[in-house]
């Protein structure tokens, strides 16, 4: 039998150990790192923590988890790991356990990019949200590129340079205006030391201001007449009586009798001249014609056409520089001259009060006159219509490759459907008075002066 001091003896042992198994559980040296199931050490399990905060084990405290991250613009906080806890008298007593395992929890502390203010606006409605959009003021760039943003990266000249980094966008041959501009080349055609572009004679070596007849003509050239065709003889040859530069015709022969007939339609009957000859007179001409018009086939015909179309040489197109008389236009059924050296858009006209007298004939005269910049057309020695240039009337931008006498340089447009007796180019804008006097002379003599 034990006695008394026994009892207690044992009794303080037991206490001893207690505490010391407390202190190991609870002191800073000794852990037991949770086993994989969530299980915690101690003496009681804890229950792994199912929070949306990432609550502990049911045997400590909650442990909030940690912020969520912003790295996928996600909500979700860390925290449902299980909690390590101590639970030597019941689930009262508990001592706090740690902080759970980082884990997809929701409702994390840092909010989502997808939050910000800025990314819920689309200024230029392209679909990109401006926090995301380089360049939020642009429709149409996402990126400002090499440009920057508002700027197109394009290069419409397809020259290798884009137009921001150009100075002539639209000419292929330049990036720079140069002395002549954008689509004017820097040429010295007749090699006489001073640029096409400051050469009021760029053809002719001799003169860089016209002469009295213009450029490459005697200053005392009878008439300034350059190039006269009467439409002699047979064959397919029209004779230049004062110049030399013949010209052919095309799908048609001379009469014999000193006319020339021309059945228009789709028949492609015209005369051909040779290029050149009306840009290289110098700033400033006289062309007429005495022609008896039959009045039948479609509008748009062409008593004449000097120019260019956008096809090659000799081909039908688009107009780009021209200068021509049409009998009758769509527009209101009357006589029409027209003059540009950029395209429809840029046309000149002058328009008679009807059409073209048909079934008789009729002396058409149209003067370019490059000192007034003024274009005068005249139909049986009066003048119907006068055009003020807002453009540089200077012949020498005329593209003239297409000579035709009864041919548009417009694909649709008919042929000329008449009869031509006479024909002359002058190389100076010719007076109201000097034209009254040739229609009074007619076809087959001179005037005087």
């Amino acid at each position: 039998m034990r006695s008394k001091r026994d009892f207690c003896r044992w009794a303080a042992l037991g206490a001893l150990l207690a505490c010391a198994a407390s202190f190991a559980a609870c002191g800073d040296d000794v852990a037991t790192p949770p086993a994989a199931d969530g299980v915690t050490s101690g003496d009681q399990p804890g229950a792994a923590g199912a929070g949306t905060n990432g609550a502990a084990g049911a045997g400590g405290a909650a442990s909030t988890g940690a912020a969520g991250s912003n790295a996928a613009g996600s909500d979700s906080g860390a925290g449902e790991a299980p909690g390590v806890g101590i639970d030597l008298d019941g689930p009262d007593a508990g001592v706090s356990g740690a902080a759970g395992a980082a884990a997809a929890g929701s409702a994390g502390a840092a909010g989502s990019a997808a939050t910000d203010p800025a990314c819920a606006s689309d200024g230029d409605a392209d679909g990109v949200g401006d926090c995301d959009d380089g360049c939020p003021e642009d429709e149409f760039k996402a990126e400002p590129g090499p440009c920057g943003c508002g700027v197109a990266d394009t290069d419409l000249d397809v020259d290798g340079t884009l137009d921001c980094r150009e100075g002539c966008p639209n000419d292929p041959a330049k990036l720079e205006p140069g002395v002549c501009g954008c689509g004017v080349a820097e040429s010295d055609s007749d090699q006489d030391g001073t640029l096409d572009c400051e050469d009021g004679c760029p053809f002719d070596g001799a003169l860089v201001t016209p002469g009295p007849c213009g450029c490459g003509a005697p200053a005392n050239l009878p008439l300034c007449l350059r190039h006269r065709y009467s439409f002699d003889g047979a064959g397919s040859v029209v004779t230049d009586s004062v110049g030399n530069e013949d010209g052919a015709v095309v799908n048609a022969a001379l009469s014999g009798n000193g006319t020339l007939v021309l059945q228009g339609g789709a028949t492609d009957q015209f005369v051909n001249l040779p290029a050149n000859i009306i840009s290289r007179l110098g700033v400033s001409a006289t062309i007429e014609a005495w022609s008896t018009w039959t009045g039948a086939g479609g509008p748009w015909q062409r008593l004449f056409d000097f120019g260019s179309s956008e096809l090659a040489p000799g081909q039908q197109g688009t107009g780009v520089t021209y200068l021509f008389v049409t009998p009758s236009n769509t527009i209101n059924t009357h006589l029409r001259a027209a003059y540009t050296n950029a395209g429809p858009g840029a046309e000149r006209t002058v328009n008679a009060a009807t059409a073209m007298p048909f079934g008789v004939q009729a002396h058409i005269a149209l003067v370019i006159d490059g000192e007034a910049q003024t274009l005068t057309m005249y139909q049986n020695g009066n003048a119907v219509d006068v055009a003020a240039a807002t453009l540089d009337t200077t012949l020498v931008g005329l593209n003239d490759v297409n000579n035709w006498i009864g041919r548009s340089q417009f694909a649709p447009d008919e042929e000329y459907q008449g009869v031509l007796d006479e024909f002359r180019i002058y190389s100076v804008a010719r007076s109201a008075q000097q034209v009254a006097a040739e229609f009074a002379a007619g076809p087959n003599v001179l005037p005087a002066q």
